[in-house]
């Protein structure tokens, strides 16, 4: 289980139940999760042998093509499984080895090339658990939104390190409307290590006259949290510098959680590998459609309006 420390200035929008627990909800953790909530699966770690990641590269510094040490950076897991991989060879006396490894995809090519110093046998290792750890997580989303619905999913691993990253809300930059769920996984040997602030919609109302943050009604949101984000709390440039009250969590090797990163501001202060699902669900396959973050947005602002009149 996470260790956490509360700040009391924060709301505790932390929620926790086992696998379990969560099969017998007739809806999973949906109403939970549409609430906001950051919610733990306890006494679970994801069913992997998490030596394979903790084997591989995480230094990309050495690649010169900024596109792709940013691919890697954020890399889709699916490159590691999808496609042939190295064959796994034994001679007439019983000893084997795997063979070389071919590919024409340039990211596959550098995922084993650079994060698997061009080891065959730890790509292979590292594919295998890599497409277990996926079919786990699609399991786990079908589990917990048993309505649910996805139309788009975004697969991604972080195999490098980050430290200190600023307090944020995730922006995507996707101008449609639509219901976010994130699914994160610990694939670390160590805690991985986050801050969490407030609510994004609750802030904003907060700081919304000071900041006249009335000239961003009607548009994308995005907009808005660009400037919360940036002009306010400082940005990546002024990382740490910002003086909000922070819960600290601590997640545990293999440990998984739920929440809505556009929502609940969150900050890495430490981790080197995780996995990260972002799914997305039509607003109308929602319980409560009004709680979706776009729908929020809008009515933060409406509700300011009508108070200033």
């Amino acid at each position: 289980m996470a260790f956490i420390i509360k700040h009391p200035a924060v709301e505790d929008y932390f929620v926790e139940f086992t696998l379990d627990e969560i099969k017998a909800r007739p809806n999973g953790i949906i109403d939970e999760y549409e609430a906001n909530k950051l919610i733990l699966l306890k006494d679970y770690r994801i069913p992997i042998d998490l030596t394979v990641f903790a084997a591989m590269s995480g230094n990309i510094a050495k690649i010169q093509n900024d596109k792709m040490r940013r691919t890697l950076k954020k890399l889709t897991s699916v490159k590691f499984f999808e496609g042939a991989g190295p064959q796994f060879v034994e001679d007439e006396q019983g000893n084997g080895a795997y063979g070389e490894f071919e590919t024409s995809d340039p990211v596959r090519k550098a995922v084993f090339d650079v994060l698997c110093n061009g080891d065959a046998g730890l790509f292979a290792r590292a594919s295998q658990a890599m497409e277990t750890a996926h079919k786990v997580v699609l399991d786990l989303f079908n589990t917990a939104f048993p309505s649910y619905e996805y139309f788009r999913v975004i697969p991604s691993v972080r195999l490098t390190t980050t430290l200190f990253e600023n307090l944020h809300w995730d922006n995507h930059q996707i101008a449609e409307d639509f219901q976010q769920v994130r699914i994160f996984c610990n694939l670390d040997q160590r805690p991985r290590i986050w801050h969490t602030s407030h609510n994004f919609v609750k802030f904003a109302k907060t700081i919304y006259r000071d900041h006249k943050l009335e000239k961003f009604a009607g548009k994308d949101p995005n907009l808005l949290n660009d400037y919360i984000c940036g002009k306010i709390l400082g940005g990546a440039r002024n990382a740490c510098c910002d003086d909000l009250p922070k819960h600290t969590i601590a997640f545990e090797p293999g440990e998984i959680w739920f929440g809505e990163s556009r929502i609940i501001s969150h900050q890495i202060f430490y981790g080197e590998r995780a996995m990260v699902y972002m799914f997305f669900v039509h607003p109308q396959g929602m319980h409560h459609p009004e709680l979706r973050f776009n729908e929020k947005v809008e009515r933060l602002h409406q509700s300011m309006v009508q108070v200033a009149v």
